[in-house]
């Protein structure tokens, strides 16, 4: 079976058994060192793929980068510590264009670039960026994720579709401080780098629980389309699901419920996919 139509979720399923027990369940590797949890994580962007030069200074795409690579850290309620950056990088790019990356991750200030390494290729250019940082308690990973609890999100949905629809950069800043507060209060969260639906689709994978999400509930960015609000992906807003009292005391908005049946539905609204995968 070729990876076209396999799905990043199957594709992870046959690597599963190469991995360490627990690995691949979030988007993040947690790590007890002793004394605190290490969050790391690392993510990948590809020339015309994730970020395009055409509507886009090298300085938005390092920002965006870096950012969407923090999401994870976010999720999980750690605070960002250091990074790495590493290029496969194309002979025709500029010095510059180089430069500009870089001053784009530096411009965003979350967190210090302690190293990192290059290569060539004919091309495009890959960005892989690894994060890492501690969190105070153990995060609840999407496995744990229990029938009956609702979902919230952190705030409006889509602005990232808006952006891309439009050719725009858009400059997303991690809720690095909303992960903290969120994860101190025992939710399982996530970033919403995929797409809502996509991200319920994956605590369904991991926690073999289904999920009934309100379309209408949905807060909706201003520009964007319904569709775009769920389906859409890069946001800097989190997911999170816990106890209802929990959620909603938390001050998220809740826009679903966990459910026995591991399936995830939508209602009130007709969608065309259900977010992005890369082997789909």
């Amino acid at each position: 079976m070729s990876l076209r139509g396999l799905g990043e979720l199957g594709l992870l399923e046959r690597i599963r058994p190469y991995l360490e027990a627990g690995a691949g369940a979030d988007d993040a590797a947690v790590i007890h060192d002793g004394h605190r949890y290490l969050v790391a994580s690392v993510d990948v962007y590809v020339e015309g793929v994730h970020f395009d030069f055409e509507w886009m200074s090298p300085e938005d795409a390092g920002w965006r980068s870096l950012a969407l690579a923090l999401g994870d850290l976010a999720a999980k309620g750690a605070e960002p510590e250091w990074a790495l950056v590493s290029l496969a990088l194309p002979s025709t790019w500029s010095a510059s264009t180089v430069t500009g990356l870089y001053a784009g991750m530096k411009e965003l200030g979350m967190v210090p670039i302690v190293g990192g390494d290059m290569s060539a290729t004919d091309g495009p250019a890959v960005v892989s960026i690894t994060v890492a940082g501690h969190a105070p308690h153990r995060p609840l990973a999407r496995a744990e994720a229990k029938a009956g609890w609702v979902v919230g999100v952190t705030g409006p949905l889509g602005a990232a579709a808006v952006a891309l629809r439009e050719r725009k950069p858009f400059r997303l800043v991690p809720r690095i401080d909303a992960g903290a507060r969120l994860n101190g209060l025992g939710l399982a969260c996530g970033d919403i780098s995929d797409g809502l639906v996509r991200e319920m689709e994956k605590f369904e994978a991991m926690a073999n629980v289904g999920c009934v999400v309100e379309a209408a509930a949905v807060p909706v960015a201003d520009g964007a389309s319904l569709e775009e609000a769920l389906t859409g992906g890069e946001e800097a807003e989190l997911v999170c699901a816990g106890p209802e009292d929990i959620v909603r005391g938390a001050g998220l908005i809740v826009v679903g419920r966990m459910t026995i049946e591991p399936e995830v539905i939508v209602i009130g609204s007709e969608l065309e996919t259900t977010g992005y995968d890369h082997f789909a």
